[in-house]
């Protein structure tokens, strides 16, 4: 994109996506599911490549649909998976997929072809989420993950593979690896068509949000805020909710690579992201819904989580309807 027309491709296909281009200087800015799933599919389409250019070769439109088709008459997800590899392999060439059983588990791993394979973080992480979520579609339910590893160093935005991936996360790996259920494996399952169709009309929602991994301190930090959002929670309160002491609290959040006001942060973020673009809520009643003090404290941590401000954002996200 950038070859070709230069920065205002990148601010025409973040425009389209309803992300604002100010984003792009906030390393640590977030953008929501539903914007993730649009970029995708811009970027996708602009680069006629659905993993994003992330590889050495364009893995051209299509190949998903033929992908799925190949495996709907396989009779279990072991056969699937095997097909799945099968696939992948005449696809890639700096990196082969490899399927291993061993100790009741099943490891699908990505090792590289030649030492001087580079590893692309976002495309081993779009690998193990597309072998996740097509296993969980295939089954009809999420599966159980034992671990992923990734061959790369741990990032500074650690919580959020800690968050998308169920099961330990690991990383320094000597390749990056999932590791799925046997049994789970072993378990026949039948999909008919039709409901393939749903799947790639959505994609990538269903394969790279197949899991959340609620096991996760975030996730149960999350969890237990929403229904308070509006409250002056703090660590305390979620440390005897929990039952731990705030010094250990504090410790497995470090774990994480996050922290309690950034997942309080980010929760109402994204409420706040729904609110806007779903309901006809004013800026000043949802400031007190998410327990901020007045609507323009709310406005000043809004402009600095997006880049817009909450009554800019809504007019965007209504623009594009």
């Amino acid at each position: 994109m950038r070859s070709q027309r230069g920065g205002g491709a990148v601010a025409d296909t973040l425009a389209s996506a309803g992300i604002p281009l100010s984003l792009m200087a906030q390393p640590d800015a977030r953008i929501t599911r539903q914007q993730y799933v649009a970029l995708y599919k811009s970027v996708a389409a602009q680069l006629d490549d659905e993993m994003l250019g992330l590889w050495s070769r364009p893995i051209r439109s299509g190949t998903l649909k033929y992908l799925m088709l190949s495996l709907l008459d396989t009779p279990t997800v072991m056969v699937a998976l095997n097909r799945f590899v099968r696939f992948w392999n005449l696809l890639l060439d700096d990196y082969r997929l490899q399927m291993v059983r061993k100790n009741d588990t099943v490891r699908l791993a990505l090792i590289a072809r030649t030492p001087a394979s580079n590893a692309n973080p976002l495309g081993h992480g779009l690998m193990m989420k597309l072998v996740h979520g097509v296993t969980s579609w295939l089954l009809g339910r999420e599966v159980a993950v034992h671990k992923v590893e990734f061959c790369f160093a741990r990032p500074r935005y650690v919580q959020d593979y800690i968050f998308l991936f169920p099961g330990g996360v690991s990383f320094d790996a000597a390749a990056t690896s999932i590791y799925l259920d046997e049994k789970d494996c072993a378990s026949a399952f039948k999909r008919e068509k039709h409901a393939l169709w749903g799947f790639l009309k959505r994609a990538p929602e269903d394969w790279t949000f197949a899991a959340v991994n609620r096991t996760s301190l975030a996730a149960k930090t999350r969890i237990f805020l929403e229904p308070r959002i509006d409250e002056a929670i703090t660590i305390q309160d979620l440390a005897d909710a929990l039952h731990l002491s705030v010094r250990n609290l504090t410790r497995k959040f470090a774990e994480e690579g996050t922290g309690f006001q950034t997942v309080k942060d980010d929760l109402r973020r994204d409420i706040a992201v729904h609110k806007l673009t779903h309901s006809n809520v004013t800026v000043a009643a949802l400031a007190l819904d998410l327990g901020f003090s007045n609507s323009a404290v709310f406005c000043r941590a809004f402009k600095q989580w997006t880049g817009d401000s909450p009554t800019a954002y809504r007019k965007g996200a209504r623009d594009k309807e």
